[in-house]
């Protein structure tokens, strides 16, 4: 359009008319340059090595998401990583079910957020339970007291979206009401952060994996990194679930030497086929940190 106005000032547009246009166009130019520059985003998510537990933390410019808190043991490493890595705000805590190694920690996070200004929770998020399934442990519990304490209530999971700022976290709430195991009511999550993304699942095994396919929660995401299922249990990280998701990396939080065995050999197996070196365990690396900018993800490990 440039060359046609240039050639027009022969025939009536002014010196005036492309100097205007000029202005214009450079002011969409960085306009457009603005908004890709925030549809792309950035956002760095630690896998925390939290012993055969769960807990991961995303932090975005504007918020950050504390998954799962492992064991009751874990409550200090968590503090101290939150402090190391500059957050002071929770927006939301997600209990993905209510097991010991994924919320045990919570009930030391709480209290030290309820006794002390140097954090702050702002919301809690479970998965919506028959009363039967609500455990009774001293545990569970503790999270609750924990949740009281900060003047909070419980959100049960719903299909819903919460804005980070410079990325998005999708919820999906389990699709069956009749599991045998609390694993598979697990909330999972879908981060997407620019052209990158990522999917956490908590415990769930075969039976949640197989329903999320059958309702069609997983049409159109693909992640480029999975956080595995169960602490890499042969249950879980099931050839369907796989190929639907097609990661490229993945992160399997578990101790070491756990009397478990996990990480199983089969989801191993399985999971190599994506991600092939891109497969790595607590256990052996330590916190494990994958940061994007929207477009390229570069991770780094603690050992």
């Amino acid at each position: 359009m440039t060359t046609l106005c240039l050639f027009g000032m022969a025939v009536g547009c002014s010196l005036q008319d492309v100097e205007d246009y000029m202005t214009n166009a450079l002011d969409d130019a960085l306009q457009n340059s603005s908004d890709n520059s925030t549809a792309e985003g950035s956002c760095t998510v630690y896998f925390l090595d939290v012993g055969q537990g769960d807990s991961e933390l995303i932090v975005t410019d504007e918020a950050a998401v504390l998954i799962d808190a492992s064991v009751s043991g874990a409550s200090d490493t968590i503090i101290t990583a939150l402090q190391n890595y500059g957050v002071t705000t929770l927006d939301w805590i997600i209990a993905t079910h209510p097991h010991a190694d994924h919320i045990g920690g919570f009930s030391g996070l709480l209290e030290y957020a309820a006794n002390s200004d140097a954090l702050t929770v702002e919301n809690v998020l479970v998965p919506s339970l028959l009363d039967d399934q609500i455990p009774t442990t001293r545990v569970y519990e503790q999270f609750l007291d924990g949740v009281e304490a900060n003047g909070l209530a419980l959100t049960e999971a719903v299909d819903m979206t919460i804005d980070l700022g410079t990325a998005s976290l999708q919820i999906l709430p389990p699709p069956g009401d009749d599991y045998s195991s609390l694993n598979d009511y697990s909330v999972c999550a879908y981060l997407t952060c620019g052209e990158t993304s990522f999917f956490f699942t908590g415990d769930a095994s075969e039976p949640e994996e197989s329903d999320l396919l059958a309702s069609g929660a997983l049409d159109g995401l693909q992640a480029d990194v999975l956080k595995v299922g169960h602490h890499g249990s042969r249950e879980s990280s099931t050839d369907d679930f796989l190929y639907a998701l097609s990661p490229r990396y993945a992160v399997i939080s578990c101790g070491v030497g756990n009397t478990y065995g996990h990480p199983h050999s089969e989801a191993v197996a399985r999971l190599t086929k994506f991600c092939g070196e891109n497969l790595w365990r607590t256990d052996e690396s330590g916190t494990v940190t994958i940061q994007s900018d929207g477009e390229t993800l570069t991770v780094a490990t603690e050992k």
